[in-house]
Parts: C-alpha cells; structure tokens; sequence
C-alpha cells in the first residue's frame, strides 16, 4: 500500500515539527513548510495526499493542488485568506495533535474511498457512490451516515475503536454530539446488515467499544 503524504505549513517551528513527527509517528510520509512559498517549492517536486494548512500561511499555497486540505484557524469561520482554496476540514485551535492526526486520518480514508469505489469483505460489499450495500442477490441502500460508517469498519476491521475514537475520526470537530449517538448509528447499521445476514460483524467489545469482525 502507498504510503500516504501530508505537508504541514505552519510558520510556528515548534508546533509544526510536533505535528510531523505525530503523522510519521502513525505511519504516514510528512513534511513540514514554514510558509507558502517554501510550501510551493515543496509541491513542484511532489504531491501531497492532505496540506495542514495555518491559517496565517494559508494565503498562496497550492490553488490547483488536489490535495485534501485541512486548516488550522483561532476563529469560527474559514480564514479569508484561504478563500481561493478549497477547504474540506477546519479546527479551531488550540486542538490536541491527537485530534489533528485523526483528522487527516479520516481524509486520507475518504480519499481512498473516492479511489476504490466498491469496498468488500467476505460476502458483503458497498458500493460508496451509491451507499448500497450487498451480499449475494440481496441489496440494501443505506443511510448516509450508515454507509459512512459502514466504509470505515470495513477499511479496519478487527480493530476495537470506542465511542470517543469512533466521534473523531467520523464526525466533523465543530460539532458536539454525546457518544451515545454512535450507539444509535451502530444499531441503525446492525439492523440494515441484518436483512443481508452481516449484523453479527459489527461486534461490541465489552468495555471497550466497537469492532468490525467476521470472527
């Protein structure tokens, strides 16, 4: 599997080596860039997957980059700065790198999904364009969410995420939802793959959370 590139532009050194060496830490190539020109240098050699993006350094970086981009703001809204660019994820700071780190994670997943169209494991299958999911000759359509979820487990499975875990890495950083609303979606989620004979893979691990098993 290719390893996935994440340019961090951040023109405070500490902050940005901190957050690098979290994204090598977990397994990704990153790079760090103290402004927007050293940043363009950077992408006229390479491609990056994700751009962390300060907001003070956001202004001139990669317009027709294809690269997810994830911004990093001391207020509510989109900087003005980085209007000229498209932006998928914002987090007000100050945020705990463990949050940065899962953000770009859940990019670099929905990229992947975007890339393979058509997830499987064992009978069942989704089809992420669509959001329907199947085994055999029986077919579901799925809730938005649902099918999110759903594609997730299946690009980790047998990993035990909790409730917390399973918040970050699926649900936007401004919104603020209790963790029992992943019971609600999980159970949504069971009761769809029940009609395919798949509910017994979404698996609650006692104590711990949720895992996505055929065992």
């Amino acid at each position: 599997m290719q390893t996935s590139k994440v340019l961090v532009v951040d023109g405070d050194r500490a902050a940005r080596d901190a957050l690098v060496t979290c994204l090598k830490f977990v397994g990704m190539e990153a790079h760090g860039a103290e402004n927007a020109a050293a940043a363009q240098c950077w992408l006229t050699n390479d491609v990056a997957d994700v751009l962390v993006l300060a907001e003070e350094v956001a202004d001139g970086v990669c317009a027709d980059s294809q690269a997810s981009i994830l911004v990093l703001t001391r207020g509510s809204d989109v900087p003005a700065a980085s209007a000229h660019i498209r932006v998928n994820e914002l987090l007000r700071r100050p945020v705990a790198l463990s949050s940065v780190v899962a953000r770009v994670e859940s990019l670099i997943e929905e990229r992947q999904l975007r890339r393979d169209g058509v997830l499987r494991f064992g009978e069942l299958s989704l089809d992420v364009a669509s959001g329907r999911a199947s085994s055999g000759k029986n077919q579901i359509a799925l809730a938005q969410f649902e099918a999110r979820l759903l594609a997730f487990f299946i690009g980790v499975p047998d990993k035990v995420f909790s409730r917390a875990q399973l918040l970050q890495r699926l649900w936007p950083a401004d919104v603020r939802i209790e963790e029992r609303t992943v019971d609600a979606h999980i159970g949504r989620l069971r009761v769809a793959l029940a009609r395919l004979g798949c509910a017994g893979y979404v698996q609650t691990v006692r104590c711990s959370g949720y895992r996505f098993s055929a065992f």
